[in-house]
């Protein structure tokens, strides 16, 4: 099914700012009382803000633990469960003002002290099995990264992708060719003026500076690679927003 790119733009920029899918009450607090260690007793928690050293100081019972405040005073904190499995709980500071600098920061609490888990761009979904699927906006696309929650430590680690789903369409205006493979640069195709491309893939292009390379379907069903000065430069419609 075709989707208009605006609407796509303004869905992908609806999903980076919609609130957090994973807890029982998910907007953030600035206090609350929370048994987090799965001993039966409920340890008070609380953020503050401290302004002359941009970070937020998050505490848990007798815990105390400083993160960098991103040059923003946090809204609160999250209290979510990433694993129903276990009996913890876990707390997240979200920073950041836009959805290019947005950062979760993920916390727990051992009975002693907080202890940083991971930090992921945003936790988009997480529906208390472990796995934690976190959204970043790319300048017309949106990256889903994949991260999971060990059962034991609760520590949460990236899930590597060798390609990551784009699926924008855009039309050329001004011809340019698609390379063979990522390190191979013979053309394959040589894009028409004028024509529909489906932008499938997109890839870390490994060179400093140049972002990503991305995997596009010409109107004859050819793949082949493009780089991101080129479909930004030289096609109409991506959905350049966010």
């Amino acid at each position: 099914m075709k989707t208009n790119a605006s609407v796509l733009a303004v869905m992908t920029c609806s999903l980076l700012t919609a609130p957090l899918a994973i807890a029982d009450d998910t907007a953030p607090v600035k206090s609350a009382s929370v048994d987090l260690n799965g001993d039966g007793t409920p340890e008070a928690v609380s953020i503050q803000f401290d302004e002359p050293k941009n970070e937020f100081i998050l505490k848990a019972g007798s815990a105390t633990i400083r993160g960098p405040g991103d040059d923003n005073e946090p809204a609160g904190v999250f209290i979510v469960d990433l694993d129903s499995r276990d009996k913890r709980k876990e707390l997240v500071v979200r920073t950041g003002q836009t959805d290019y600098d947005q950062r979760s920061y993920i916390y727990g609490f051992d009975g002693k002290a907080l202890k940083l888990l991971g930090t992921v761009p945003a936790l988009t979904e997480a529906k208390g099995n472990g796995i934690i699927l976190s959204d970043s906006w790319q300048g017309f696309w949106n990256r889903r990264d994949k991260y999971v929650v060990d059962a034991k430590t609760g520590k949460v680690s990236e899930v590597p992708q060798d390609l990551y789903a784009v699926g924008v369409e855009a039309t050329v205006k001004q011809s340019f060719p698609l390379a063979r493979s990522r390190t191979d640069k013979s053309v394959v195709a040589t894009l028409a003026q004028g024509s529909k491309i489906q932008v499938l893939a997109a890839a870390p292009s490994g060179r400093k500076g140049e972002g990503y390379l991305y995997l596009v379907k010409s109107s004859t069903g050819l793949l082949g690679w493009a780089t991101a000065k080129d479909l930004t430069g030289k096609t109409d419609g991506l959905p350049l927003a966010g």
